[in-house]
C-alpha cells in the first residue's frame, strides 16, 4: 500500500512540473519579433524561478498608451544619429536597426548584454561613461568647470537642467525642469530649476530591465557630470511608473541609493538570464 501510495504522490508531483508554464523567447519592447534574446526554443521555466517569482517585480501596466516619439524631426535624428556614432565606437560595431531601436539593440546586445567584452557590471558602467564623456570635446569639459561650474555652481546647475531637458528628449522621453524637492514634505524654493522630472522614462520602459538602468544610465551619468562638468548629481528612477527625477548640485551617496540597487528584477527583464539571482543590484549583475 505504502508503495502504491509514493508511486501516486510522484505521478502527481511529475504532472504538475510537466503542467507548467513555458517560456517564450525574449524580446525587446516595441522592436518587433526578429529581434530576440536567448534561446529560439521554448523552454521549461525552471521550478525555483516560479518559487521566486512573489520576489520579482511586475513591469508597470500604466493606465496610458506609451507617448508617439518623433523621432523623425531634424533635430531628434541628429542627437540620435550622434549618440549611437559614439555607442559603436565603443562597443566596435553598429546594428542592423533603424532608429531608437537600434539604440536597444546596442545597448542590450552590444553593452549590458555581452560578457565576452563587458563581464561584470563595474565594465558596463565604464564603457557607459565613456560614450557621455565621448559626446563633448575635452577642452569644452575643462572650460566648462574652469568657467562656470567652480564660480557658478547654482547658475551651472540650472543651465545643465535647460540644456538636458531640451536636448534629451529623443533619449528619456518628455521632461521638464523642475523643483527637485517639490515632492518633498517641505520644498527648498532655492532648489528651483535644479530638477528635471521625467514624466515617463523611454530608456527604461523600452529597455524592460532595471540593471540597464542602472549600469547604463544612473550610475554612469552621476559621474559624468560629477567628474566632468563639476556638477554633483543625484538620479532617482522610479521602477513602478517609469519616472525619474534629476537633481542638479545634490551628490549621490551610496546610502541613499541602497533601496534602489536592491530593487527586484523585472519579471521579463530581458537580461536576467545574467543575473546570480532576482535582484539587478548594481553589485550583483
Amino acid at each position: 500500500q505504502w508503495r502504491v501510495d509514493k508511486m501516486l504522490w510522484l505521478l502527481l508531483c511529475a504532472c504538475i512540473v510537466l503542467s507548467l508554464p513555458i517560456d517564450r523567447p525574449i524580446s525587446l519592447n516595441r522592436i518587433g519579433p526578429e529581434v530576440s534574446f536567448g534561446r529560439t526554443g521554448l523552454r521549461r521555466r525552471p521550478l525555483l524561478s516560479i518559487l521566486r517569482r512573489h520576489a520579482m517585480t511586475s513591469k508597470p501596466e500604466l493606465a496610458s498608451q506609451a507617448p508617439v516619439y518623433d523621432d523623425s524631426s531634424p533635430l531628434n535624428k541628429t542627437f540620435m544619429n550622434f549618440f549611437r556614432s559614439k555607442m559603436a565606437e565603443e562597443v566596435e560595431m553598429d546594428s542592423g536597426l533603424e532608429g531608437y531601436a537600434g539604440i536597444m539593440d546596442l545597448t542590450l546586445n552590444k553593452l549590458a548584454n555581452n560578457p565576452s567584452r563587458y563581464s561584470t557590471n563595474e565594465e558596463i558602467q565604464g564603457a557607459s561613461y565613456r560614450i557621455l564623456r565621448s559626446l563633448f570635446p575635452a577642452w569644452f569639459l575643462v572650460a566648462f568647470q574652469a568657467m562656470f561650474a567652480r564660480p557658478l555652481p547654482e547658475f551651472s546647475g540650472r543651465l545643465i537642467a535647460l540644456v538636458t531637458a531640451f536636448s534629451c528628449q529623443w533619449l528619456m522621453g518628455p521632461c521638464q525642469v523642475n523643483n527637485p524637492t517639490s515632492d518633498s514634505v517641505k520644498m527648498d524654493v532655492s532648489q528651483d530649476g535644479l530638477g528635471v522630472k521625467i514624466g515617463r522614462c523611454r530608456y527604461l520602459e523600452e529597455s524592460g530591465c532595471i540593471s540597464v538602468c542602472l549600469n547604463c544610465c544612473k550610475i554612469p551619468t552621476q559621474r559624468f557630470f560629477q567628474e566632468n562638468m563639476g556638477i554633483p548629481t543625484t538620479i532617482t528612477p522610479n521602477y513602478t511608473d517609469y519616472s525619474c527625477q534629476f537633481h542638479f548640485g545634490k551628490a549621490s551617496s551610496r546610502e541613499e541609493d541602497t533601496e534602489i540597487f536592491n530593487v527586484p528584477c523585472y519579471e521579463h527583464c530581458p537580461t536576467k538570464k545574467r543575473h546570480i539571482d532576482d535582484l539587478c543590484s548594481g553589485s550583483k549583475v
